[in-house]
């Protein structure tokens, strides 16, 4: 009897130290919530996401579960080392966003939350390290968006499950080590103006590489084993002058190499699934042949080409979009004729372009721009267009008074004659 009474005994004071222990976690947990609100501004949202079964297949939701969104741009934080501790006694966050935190530095003390899968600093002007994040194997996205003085990013590294990194604006990074982010799916290091060279051989599973805006960057290596790459802008990388390996993209389905000098188009010209190409500032560019058999290709944006003299070559399947703007010695449409289901034709600012017989093929185009081609003045072959409702016109040579008589055959076409600066 004895011995039961003193198991009994025992067991209400295990419940005891349980409930007490409780209760004091629970107060614990509200200082460090009432701290961070309080000291901090912080704001801590609990929401509900769908938890998935990765097993299961696309879109197969098992439960809800609750996740914690942080959100915190106090002056106080110079790292997260008194800010994790606090954080790590009301919960694990999911999301951390320190956007505008004036002081911050590094993310020192971020490993004190270890279910963090989201880390947002945006606009951070003394940000100028990742010291904290190498290792915390839960992250899979960084954005550090126009965090200026950001310069030191070596310990982006030991994240297995990283699926997007976002440095854009990030002027003072030279360099970036990519090598060890095997499961990157999204690189985005736009207007990363001192970036001199950046290889990309280990990112197999990349699909969207992001360099516009990077005018230092001279040598771009490893493209070619991006074989699931869809969507790769390097505007503005005014420094680069050749894309080896872009040939070997077989994914690619949009690329962007405005102010790209480059000469050898052959490449881009074998892309298989490219259905979008933007182009513009290629002096050596004089004709469309270089992309002649693109069969997948939609749209063609080409603009300030100094050299670009003839349309010959146009692939015919481009059927949405077709742009060839400010081209000085373009003067006829003659090529336009073979993309026959093409809807928008915008030849702003060729200033000598002049014949544009070629638009009687065209049976397709629902919108025409001939702003600023002072040469074009007689436009009769576009009224039998049956599908064109509009047509800009303005600053061209047709004179507005000499469309009285216009008998278009889609009655509801449009004749603008405004021009947009």
């Amino acid at each position: 009897m004895k011995s039961s009474a003193r198991v009994i005994v025992m067991l209400f004071a295990i419940v005891a130290i349980v409930i007490i222990l409780l209760v004091f976690s629970q107060k614990s947990k509200e200082r460090a919530r009432k701290t961070l609100v309080e000291d901090y501004a912080a704001e801590i949202t609990e929401i509900e996401m769908p938890a998935r079964d990765p097993e299961a297949g696309d879109g197969k939701e098992v439960r809800m579960i609750r996740q914690l969104v942080v959100g915190c741009s106090s002056e106080k934080l110079v790292d997260l080392r008194e800010f994790g501790s606090l954080m790590a006694k009301v919960g694990q966050p999911t999301v951390l966003d320190l956007t505008g935190a004036p002081n911050l530095q590094s993310f020192q003390g971020v490993e004190q939350m270890s279910g963090l899968e989201s880390l947002v600093a945006i606009d951070c002007p003394k940000l100028v390290s990742a010291e904290g994040v190498a290792g915390h194997t839960g992250l899979r996205e960084l954005v550090f968006t126009d965090s200026q003085a950001f310069a030191d990013a070596s310990a982006v590294k030991g994240l297995p499950n990283l699926d997007t990194l976002d440095f854009s604006g990030c002027e003072a990074l030279s360099g970036v080590d990519v090598s060890g982010l095997s499961g990157l799916k999204n690189l985005y290091l736009s207007r990363c103006r001192n970036l001199k060279v950046l290889n990309v051989g280990a990112l197999s599973g990349l699909l969207q590489l992001y360099l516009d805006g990077c005018g230092g960057l001279e040598t771009l290596e490893g493209l070619s084993h991006l074989t699931s790459l869809t969507d790769l802008d390097l505007s503005n990388a005014s420094s680069l002058t050749q894309i080896d390996g872009v040939e070997e993209l077989k994914s690619l389905i949009v690329l962007d190499i405005r102010n790209v000098a480059l000469e050898d188009f052959s490449g881009i010209g074998k892309l298989p699934t490219l259905r979008v190409l933007r182009m513009g500032g290629q002096d050596s560019l004089e004709t469309l042949e270089p992309f002649t058999h693109m069969e997948s290709l939609r749209e063609i944006h080409l603009e300030a080409c100094a050299n670009f003299r003839s349309l010959k070559g146009l692939p015919p399947n481009v059927s949405q979009y077709a742009g060839f703007t400010y081209c000085p010695k373009l003067t006829s449409l003659e090529g336009v004729e073979v993309a026959t289901s093409l809807e928008q034709l915008d030849m702003t600012g060729c200033e000598n372009l002049k014949d544009i017989s070629a638009l009687a093929s065209l049976e397709n185009l629902i919108q025409l721009s001939l702003v600023k081609c002072r040469q074009v003045t007689d436009i009769s072959v576009i009224e039998g267009l049956d599908k064109l409702l509009i047509a800009m016109m303005g600053g061209s040579g047709v004179p507005p008074a000499t469309t009285e008589d216009f008998e278009p055959a889609n009655k509801d076409l449009i004749l603008d004659f405004t021009i947009s600066e």
